[in-house]
């Protein structure tokens, strides 16, 4: 098990589809950008155990996400110094973490997950839509390019694409694109003609977006413009839901546990969101006095280290979260928090990672941006 990609001869230069398998897409794919992200990723595997890499490559086949974030993992702490034990045992459970890392006086097991924040109705709707979509983008359309306004699906099959298809491209040919491009410079998108379809299974709206008359012998996908979506809060909730369940997955260990966390979920933008989780919501304290200027944002009492009935997950010695994928290793943040109350303390000066921690009864803010010169990789590497 030499390789994490098989070897041969690559000539496929699509863009992935929606519902393409990430890792056959990038075992196929010629294109120079996942050449070169696929020859970062066999660098790491090569550095993973050799008894290991059967059963990580096998798992890469089948859930791109997490195995990537195990790799990353793994070659950030080799990266780091230290030594690292794949599934060690625990004295107190037959649960095994994913890894016990260990450099000079310091042992630490360690926990990663993918948070994503979805059920499993919402992961096969979406594969109900983005098949919707991969069917649409083979749509014979070099003048326009498409703004799906609305889409609604009237039952519980999957639509077929073929009538679908077939009257779009009829609706298209009765607009001229270069009379349509001067009325959009005039009156603005707003104006733009409507092309709607329905059938007992599927409801569509499309505007056509005329294509400036230099592109149009460009490949390019018809759909040019996908329905927003819109989400009621942010991704907190999420983060705290996981955190508490790998918290709790060990019960009391013997040795500094932290919980990796990466987050594909849409709703987590980033470190506000992550503070939110971690310390507790961000609000702001109005004072009943209208001449006082005591007003300030304060946290709330439901962070996952400690909320209104005290101390929290106290076998927890930290959290690191990221949201790291394959195209943005050299640049992608990370935040890793000391637990202030565990049960297991350890110096995270030692670490060798940024982190964030409570001094004195305030919060010391550090955002972690240094994953590329730890992996020896340049932030512009995919140009």
């Amino acid at each position: 098990m030499n390789s994490l990609f098989d070897l041969f001869k690559r000539t496929y230069l699509e863009p992935a589809k929606h519902n393409d398998n990430t890792y056959e897409y990038y075992n196929i794919s010629a294109r120079t950008d996942i050449s070169k992200v696929r020859d970062i990723l066999e660098k790491w595997f090569y550095n993973y155990p050799e008894e290991e890499k059967k059963e990580l490559k096998s798992r890469f086949k089948k859930d791109f996400d997490s195995s990537f974030f195990e790799l990353f993992l793994y070659e950030l702490f080799c990266k780091l110094g230290y030594n690292i034990i794949i599934h060690p045992d625990l004295p107190s459970s037959p649960k095994k973490p994913d890894f016990l890392i260990s450099k000079n006086d310091l042992e630490i097991y360690i926990e990663a997950k993918i948070v994503k924040s979805k059920t499993m109705e919402q992961e096969a709707f979406e594969r109900k839509r983005n098949e919707l979509y991969d069917n649409l983008n083979k749509l014979n359309t070099k003048d326009f390019l498409l703004n799906i306004e609305h889409l609604c699906f009237l039952s519980q099959k999957q639509p077929s694409t073929k009538g679908m298809i077939k009257y779009i491209e009829e609706e298209l040919q009765k607009i001229a694109p270069n009379i349509l491009r001067e009325e959009l410079e005039k009156n603005g998108i707003e104006n733009l003609p409507k092309i709607e379809y329905k059938n007992r299974d599927v409801h569509m709206i499309v505007s056509p977006i005329p294509i400036s008359p230099s592109a149009r012998e460009e490949k390019i996908r018809p759909i040019g413009i996908y329905p927003a979506e819109a989400f009621w809060g942010g991704g907190e909730e999420s983060l705290k839901e996981s955190i508490e369940k790998k918290a709790k997955r060990y019960g009391k260990l013997d040795k500094p546990f932290i919980v990796c966390l990466n987050s594909l979920d849409i709703r987590t933008s980033g470190k506000i969101d992550v503070d939110n989780a971690i310390w507790g919501t961000l609000a702001f304290s109005w004072s009943t006095n209208p001449e006082s200027k005591d007003e300030k944002w304060i946290r709330q009492l439901d962070g996952v280290f400690y909320d209104k009935k005290g101390v929290r997950l106290k076998n927890l010695t930290g959290i690191f979260v990221s949201k790291v994928c394959p195209h943005n290793v050299p640049v992608a943040n990370y935040w890793l928090y000391e637990h202030p109350f565990s049960e297991n303390k350890m110096d995270f000066n030692k670490i060798g990672l940024k982190f964030n921690y409570i001094s004195e009864g305030k919060i010391i803010d550090n955002t972690g941006d240094n994953i590329g010169d730890i992996l020896e990789i340049p932030k512009d590497w995919l140009t």
